[in-house]
């Protein structure tokens, strides 16, 4: 069995994750489940994508500043 992460949310947003989860025909765990798992493995996406990015720059500086 997996295990439970304390999340609180306001009666606000327990309302719109209910409205989202309903449009898309999915139960409101099902929904939270994946949205959160997106959210975190993009993120992770995002921050290669930017080290890539730094990495290849300072290749570039680095050799100009070794001459």
């Amino acid at each position: 069995m997996g295990q439970t992460l304390p999340v609180e949310f306001t009666a606000d947003e327990v309302e719109e994750i209910q409205r989202e989860a309903a449009a898309a025909g999915r139960s409101v765990q099902d929904f939270v489940r994946e949205t959160l798992m997106v959210a975190v493995t993009s993120r992770g996406g995002r921050r290669c994508a930017a080290l890539d990015h730094v990495l290849e720059a300072s290749t570039g500086l680095n050799e100009r500043l070794a001459r």
